[in-house]
Formats: structure tokens, C-alpha cells, sequence
């Protein structure tokens, strides 16, 4: 007994500094809004991410099962990558991943949890959120609702007559908006935009705005009253270049919600949730005045995240229904030329860039593509959030990670993460 006792008071120390691991957690392992996003606390928060504003997104219907064809081989597919010799499971474990699942031809071929993740455990999906956004956007463009080619003033008049009112809905979709404004999640400077940004996208902490009350200060709270504060960077011009800004994923969110007559997350829910067979409900990150963050804020299980790639490799159909609009998927894997030029004008194909992407060729429609006439293509979310797309392979596979940097492009151990997609599609 007193082995016993001893064993058990030595676990628990042995976990003293991992996160929420006791009960109640020890102060070194309490996960709060100042050190969510930073390991080891991101593991944790990551799948329970009702530490912010929350806002659900309900299934409906029958669970589509997706059948099972476990093959052994893949985990331990060996593959080189920059000279080095990597597993499937050792590329993964390496960039701190939480679960990955491969799917091929309908089948699951691999999936594995880490770190204490499961399958019924939901998770960030980061900025793969914007992917999702995209598809959406792509129903109401079907139903003529919205025109790629007008102005976002058109269907926001808050926005009439700012730099952001005056682009068009491509060029939001597209990122070459040109906005004055940094993705940097390190460094931020007091009073920036790009900063006041993050404060109420709750990836940093904003406990004043949280306190304000809106009917006594005017000082804009959540996202969608901040976006008339962007201006034009006065060294690019709009159309020009590629330029990852997650704002304007915001703006596509407050389009489908004003036009729909429906908040973004109801969208979601009766245009793709309920139609995907889905295991789990799913949830959305809000700000502070309760608007589902679309630039980032969807929570799901890993399968049903999976589910949505499934659909997408099939021209939006998935178990009989037709969930995304079939010509926004093939117009998202056609890219024209000079959407082509966009990228290749960006940072991530400077050779001399710590975020050189050897895969992209372009991004469209919220959507990382790869290859275009193959029609692979990836949703992508800091942090090593990820569902690869190969069309011609009928190939998914979906990741989520708790990595210990944010950006992917410039971690190497993710593009080890790519290297293994690849060496996937090329063995089946």
C-alpha cells in the first residue's frame, strides 16, 4: 500500500508542469489566456477551447461511417526528405501532432492520437477555417446571390466609401487585397493595427475590451466593427500579390452572414454540418461581441474534419449529397495565369525566404493548391492544422498538431509534415 501510495504521488509529480494534468492544476500548469498558444499549455487548449467565447454548430441526421481498411505499412512508410531519412508517424510526432487520419478511396488506411488526444476530442482548426468560409462563400455565389466581381461595399455598407469596402470579392477570396497590415505572431507592436487585430481575434488577451460595454464607449469590440480601421499598403497595390491577411477572411464571413440573413455559424450548420454525416457538433470560436471568428475559429473531431476533404475530393459530394457547390471546387483547383503570378510573387516562393513553400502554386478561394491539374491542394492552420487534398489519388488525409511555433511555412519540422503527404500519394 505504501509502494503503491508512493508510485502514485510520484506520477503526479511527474506531471507537475504539464498542463491541467492535475486536479486542481498546479499554477505552472493552468493554462490561460496569456500562454494558450505556447507549448506545453497548447495542447490542452487546443481541444478545449471553450477558454474563449464559444458558439455551436449542431449535427443533424444519420453518422456516415467511414470504413476501415487498416494498412500498417503507412505509419511506417519511410521516405527522404532534405537529405534525411523520416517515417509517416516520425514526421508527424516530430511537428507535435495531435491525430492524423489518411483516407483513400473512401477507406481509413491510418489513424493515430497523441497526447492524450482521442476521436471524440475536438480541436482548433485554426486558420483551415478559411478553407471552410471559402466553400461557403462558393453556395451563395451559385445561387447569384454574390458577385465575385463587385465591390465588398456592395453587400456591407458599414464598409462604403473604406479601402476595404472597395475591393472586390476575388480579391478578398484571393488575398491581394494589399491591406496595411502584418500576420506576425510573434511580434506585436502596442497600438498597431495588426495588433488591435489580434486583440480581438482573441489570439492575445484584450481584458479592457472585454469589460467595455458597448452601449456607454463606441470603441470597436469585435472584429467585424475593426475591419473599416485597414488601409492600403502603400507599397503594393491590390491584385498584384499574394499576401496572407487573415482579415479578409472576416470580410468574406460578414458577406455570407449579411447576405444569408443567417450568422456564419448557422450557415454552417444547415448548408454543410448537417449534410456530412457528421459524428460530433462542432463549435466556433467567437470574439467578444459573439461573432464566430471566421478567419480561424472551427472546432471539430479529426474524422469529421476529415469529412469535409472528403467531399471535397469529390467535387463536393459526400455520401450521396451534394455538399459544397460542384463548380466552386473545380473553379478553387483552376488557376489562371495570372492568379499563378500572385503567388509567385509572394514570400513563400522566394527561394531566400525562411517560408519558401516548394509545393504551392497557387492560392485561391481561401485554399492552398499544389497542383492544379492533379488537383491537390491543403487547408492550412497555424500550428500544423491541415487537411491535404489529392483529387486524382482520391486521397485525404487530416492533421491537427500542437506545434510549438505558429507559422507553418516557416517551421521545418512541417515541411517534413508535406514531404510525408507526398510520399503517401506516391506509395498508393
Amino acid at each position: 500500500m505504501k509502494k503503491t501510495l508512493l508510485a502514485a504521488l510520484g506520477m503526479m509529480s511527474c506531471f507537475t508542469y504539464a498542463a491541467m494534468d492535475n486536479v486542481p492544476a498546479a499554477p505552472e500548469g493552468q493554462v490561460t489566456l496569456m500562454n494558450w498558444t505556447k507549448q506545453p499549455y497548447n495542447h490542452w487548449a487546443f481541444r478545449n477551447m471553450g477558454i474563449h467565447p464559444s458558439l455551436m454548430v449542431p449535427r443533424s441526421g444519420a453518422i456516415s461511417v467511414i470504413p476501415q481498411a487498416l494498412d500498417a505499412r503507412i505509419p511506417d512508410l519511410a521516405f527522404e526528405y532534405q537529405g534525411k531519412s523520416h517515417t509517416v508517424r516520425d514526421a508527424m510526432i516530430n511537428d507535435s501532432t495531435d491525430g492524423f487520419i489518411v483516407i483513400h478511396r473512401g477507406k481509413t488506411l491510418a489513424e493515430e492520437y497523441f497526447n492524450g488526444f482521442s476521436e471524440h476530442d475536438h480541436h482548433l482548426w485554426a486558420s483551415s477555417t478559411k478553407s471552410l468560409v471559402g466553400q461557403a462563400m462558393g453556395i451563395l455565389i451559385k445561387q447569384g446571390e454574390v458577385d465575385t466581381d463587385a465591390k465588398v461595399e456592395t453587400y456591407i455598407p458599414e464598409l462604403k466609401g473604406k479601402y476595404i469596402g472597395k475591393r472586390t470579392v476575388r480579391e478578398v477570396l484571393n488575398m491581394v487585397t494589399a491591406l496595411d497590415y502584418s500576420e506576425d505572431y510573434e511580434n506585436f507592436t502596442p497600438g498597431a493595427v495588426s495588433t488591435e487585430y489580434f486583440r480581438r481575434l482573441g489570439f492575445i488577451p484584450a481584458f479592457d475590451l472585454m469589460a467595455t460595454d458597448p452601449q456607454e464607449n463606441r470603441t470597436p469590440r469585435g472584429i467585424l466593427e475593426y475591419l473599416p480601421e485597414f488601409e492600403q499598403n502603400s507599397e503594393l497595390e491590390p491584385g498584384y500579390r499574394y499576401e496572407y491577411q487573415s482579415p479578409n477572411v472576416d470580410v468574406a464571413g460578414w458577406i455570407i452572414a449579411r447576405v444569408s440573413g443567417q450568422p456564419l455559424q448557422t450557415f454552417i450548420a444547415e448548408n454543410f454540418w448537417n449534410k456530412l454525416g457528421v459524428e460530433h457538433d462542432a463549435f466556433f470560436m467567437a470574439d467578444v461581441g459573439y461573432s464566430a471568428v471566421a478567419t480561424g475559429g472551427f472546432n471539430t473531431t479529426l474524422r469529421d474534419f476529415a469529412r469535409v476533404g472528403l467531399a471535397m475530393v469529390n467535387n463536393g459530394k459526400y455520401d450521396g449529397k451534394q455538399v459544397f457547390a460542384e463548380d466552386w471546387v473545380k473553379d478553387t483547383f483552376t488557376l489562371t495565369d495570372k492568379e499563378r503570378e500572385h503567388t509567385a510573387r509572394s514570400i513563400y516562393k522566394d527561394r531566400s525566404s525562411a517560408a519558401y513553400d516548394e509545393w504551392l502554386e497557387g492560392y485561391k478561394n481561401f485554399v492552398w493548391i499544389h497542383d492544379s491539374e492533379k488537383g491537390i491542394g491543403t487547408f492550412r492552420g497555424i500550428f500544423g492544422q491541415h487537411l491535404y487534398i489529392n483529387r486524382e489519388k482520391d486521397l485525404v488525409i487530416a492533421t491537427f498538431s500542437s506545434a510549438a511555433s505558429a507559422s507553418n511555412s516557416s517551421r521545418e519540422t512541417n515541411k517534413t509534415r508535406f514531404a510525408a503527404f507526398e510520399a503517401i500519394a506516391a506509395e498508393l
